[in-house]
């Protein structure tokens, strides 16, 4: 398996279950703070933090292996699969980002401004490693 297609499915393990967890249970937690708005942002880490140390690992793997084995060059396909992994994750963002700062400011509260920017976001990366694994598996066409 590729590193890139390895580093792809990591992180869409990580985005479809911290995130996941967040949407579905993690809007019911009470902690023992003094403000709502408190409670949420205690809430919100948890996930974010999850995300950011599954990155890091994943990140320091592939820098161990790297130096293990000598650098790999990086060919044309991979530059492709990453260019167009990268374009169509944008254009899903922007479809979110102007959800959350063009229609939602007129009638949502803070919080679901975030949660709808996070899940934007959430969306986005998962398509970027869906179209990376799809095309290390399948192959891309030009």
């Amino acid at each position: 398996m590729h590193p890139k297609e390895r580093t792809a499915w990591v992180w869409l393990t990580c985005l479809l279950v911290a995130p996941s967890l967040y949407f579905v249970w993690g809007q019911d937690l009470e902690w023992a703070m003094s403000s709502p708005d408190l409670n949420r942002l205690a809430t919100l880490a948890i996930p974010l933090v999850f995300m950011a140390v599954t990155a890091l690992s994943v990140k320091l793997f592939n820098i161990r292996q790297a130096f293990g084995q000598g650098r790999d060059l990086v060919d044309e396909r991979d530059k492709l699969i990453e260019s167009r992994a990268s374009a169509l994750a944008y254009q899903v963002l922007m479809l979110g980002m102007i959800v959350v700062g063009f229609v939602l400011p007129f009638s949502a509260t803070r919080w679901e401004l975030i949660d709808t920017a996070f899940f934007a976001i959430v969306v986005a990366e998962i398509v970027h490693s869906v179209v990376i694994v799809r095309a290390y598996r399948q192959g891309i066409h030009v």
